[in-house]
């Protein structure tokens, strides 16, 4: 792990640690390359922003050794041309930052395969020099684990004929894994439209190694190919792989968006509640302290809010850092909380006059759940439920057995939720936008923690709405074995 940031250097380190690898840490380019004359390392992370080099001339260093490291970049500078960047000098992965522990885990298991199907490939290359079909039909190790890998893999010998295709592959051409054997790649690739891989398999480098992206439908790919050579120099065949990169090029399109909204959701009231304090600094309305009041109140009250929007914030911060984490088993009682949320809301729904009643079946276990985390899920969803709301309408909790699984409905008879808005309501900062909701006030974040929280447990959110009547949220969420 090189990083020249302590906290995120050790940190990282501690948690794959905690996951059973053997790490070393480096601060500088320099002190990788003193630890990679001492040994042989199966992966290195390395951070595009060091004192000494940048993390590209560190891998140009580390691959004129011709070191079987596989690679991984990560750096809070991620861009295309970082990235296009960083494929030429033969990455294997770009990790942006900021990324989940989970993330990265997600990261080192996939290199760590590819390791171990590179040294397996190698193996037998060199038992059989005389072609690689041999992949195909091995009974071992490699085939398992070619097969198990998410990633899409295919392998072609010298006459450019499919000798190896795994499940991810052969789902992705339309084809059983057996349909594809022998048969010639150009071929397999033109029906599945993918001529252009045909290309990037015919393509040779001076590193043996091509990458590409390609789109298909709304699926982003990052395609690599990497060619087999013997002990005498001839190339044997090729390896494509095709990584699904669209979750991470959207969360890389959608941080600028989050970024902005956030910045929008600070400064408003920070101009507002500015505006308010200079009508008292100025003493616009005369010396006296009371016409001052209602303004120093609306100042407070947009303090409040902020105060409110930063804690969400940081729950959202917190859950996402804990989510690799192994949770203690838990066991909640459904009902105590439920009189907990009652109570919190008692006041504001005599306000509106609501009618709350639950309905909790009889027997139910106790839920696989943090007090807290089940605390929060409710009060979110019950808080929200009051908010959409119309006066003299009704809120009802219940909660029933769902197979081997808990439900629970917070069912509202409020002004419901748009068809097409229903997709996102689980988006950070999203909010509709309609005449009923203008001047109701939240920051768009609740049912985001709400839907982590529940994931977190192993569960699910699902919601259900008829505009103008109402809506159902449901969690489902595992019983606790104890």
């Amino acid at each position: 792990m090189i990083d020249d940031e302590y906290g995120v250097r050790s940190g990282i380190g501690q948690i794959l640690e905690m996951e059973g690898y053997a790490v070393e840490l480096a601060a500088t380019g320099r002190e990788a390359l003193a630890l990679l004359d001492q040994r042989c390392f199966d992966i290195a992370l390395i951070d595009y922003q060091l004192p000494d080099v940048d993390g590209l001339t560190l891998l140009a260093t580390m691959r004129s050794r011709k070191l079987p490291t596989m690679t991984c970049m990560i750096t809070a500078y991620a861009n295309i041309d970082t990235a296009i960047a960083a494929t030429r000098q033969g990455i294997d992965f770009f990790l942006p930052k900021p990324f989940s522990p989970d993330d990265l885990l997600g990261v080192m298991e996939t290199l760590s395969r590819h390791k171990r199907l590179k040294e397996e490939a190698e193996k037998l290359r060199r038992e059989n020099e005389a072609s690689l079909l041999a992949l195909a039909t091995e009974k071992s190790q490699t085939s398992s684990l070619v097969s198990s890998l998410r990633d899409a893999v295919l392998v072609i010998n010298r006459e450019r004929e499919v000798v190896l295709a795994n499940h991810a592959m052969a789902e992705l051409l339309g084809h059983e894994q057996k349909d594809l054997l022998r048969k010639p790649v150009d071929a397999v690739l033109a029906e599945a439209s993918l001529a252009g891989l045909a290309d990037l398999l015919a393509a040779s480098g001076d590193d043996d190694r091509n990458v590409s992206e390609l789109t298909i439908g709304e699926r982003i790919l990052f395609a690599g190919a990497v060619t087999f050579r013997g002990d005498d120099g001839v190339a044997m065949g090729r390896i494509l792989t095709l990584a699904d990169v669209t979750e991470m090029r959207r969360m890389a399109m959608e941080k600028p968006r989050f970024i902005r909204t956030m910045v929008h959701e600070f400064r408003s009231p920070l101009g507002a509640i500015r505006s308010l304090i200079e009508v008292a600094l100025d003493k616009s309305l005369g010396g006296e302290l009371a016409p001052y009041l209602p303004f120093l109140e609306r100042a407070d009250h947009r303090i409040d809010k902020m105060v409110e929007l930063i804690g969400d914030l940081l729950s959202l911060s917190r859950i996402d850092l804990e989510r690799a984490a192994t949770a203690p088993v838990h066991s909640t009682d459904l009902s105590t909380c439920v009189v907990s949320i009652i109570d919190l809301y008692r006041e504001k729904m005599a306000t509106h006059q609501l009618v709350f009643s639950s309905v909790i079946a009889p027997g139910l276990p106790a839920l696989r759940i943090a007090d807290e985390d089940l605390k929060t899920i409710l009060g979110n969803l019950v808080g929200n439920a009051i908010k959409y709301s119309r006066d003299k309408g009704a809120v009802r909790i219940s909660a029933s057995r769902a197979e081997s699984d808990i439900a629970i409905d917070v069912v509202d008879s409020g002004i419901g939720i748009k068809p097409e808005s229903l997709t996102r309501l689980f988006e950070e900062f999203f909010r509709e936008k309609r005449p009923e909701t203008r001047d109701i006030e939240g920051n768009g974040l609740g049912l985001a923690i709400v839907k982590r929280l529940v994931e977190r447990a192993g569960g699910r959110v699902e919601v259900a709405s008829v505009l103008g009547q109402g809506s159902t949220f449901r969690v489902v969420l595992p019983a606790s074995p104890v």
